[in-house]
């Protein structure tokens, strides 16, 4: 039987890339989906979605994302426009643009880090005590 329903279309460029232990890339990389580096790249890294550096993983160069975690290393600048998670054994040498910034103890970065979220005033009754404590001493 042929039927006149149109078949829907199954986006299937939205999955998961890996870019194995032992793996050596050189040369920059734009995806939709999520990434994840256990391996070594040397270029610029571009995506819409999520990118991991796995423990073993490292980049240099440029990374552009909606959400990282670095769990490795990683020599550049990142820009991720929500949450940018740094775990304890991360080794970043570079600027950090970032939503929302994580940091567990023990993860190292050296460069600038720039919040693009809102910044909420101090109200006078969220002043700490010290800062009365000061003026009065």
């Amino acid at each position: 039987m042929l039927s006149n329903k149109k078949k829907e279309e199954v986006n299937t460029t939205k999955g998961v890339n890996l870019i194995g232990e032992g793996t050596r890339i050189e040369g920059d990389i734009t995806a939709a989906g999520d990434i994840r580096v256990d391996g070594q790249l040397k270029g610029d890294l571009t995506t819409a979605a999520r990118v991991v550096i796995g423990p073993n993983g490292s980049i240099e160069g440029q990374v552009k994302c909606t959400f990282a975690e670095v769990i490795g290393q990683l020599k550049g600048d990142i820009h991720a426009t929500e949450t940018l998670t740094l775990r304890a054994t991360a080794k970043i040498i570079g600027n950090l643009t970032v939503g929302r910034l994580i940091v567990e103890s023990g993860a190292v970065f050296s460069g600038s880090c720039t919040m693009s979220g809102q910044v909420k005033p101090i109200q006078a009754s969220e002043k700490p005590d010290s800062v009365d404590n000061a003026k009065t001493a």
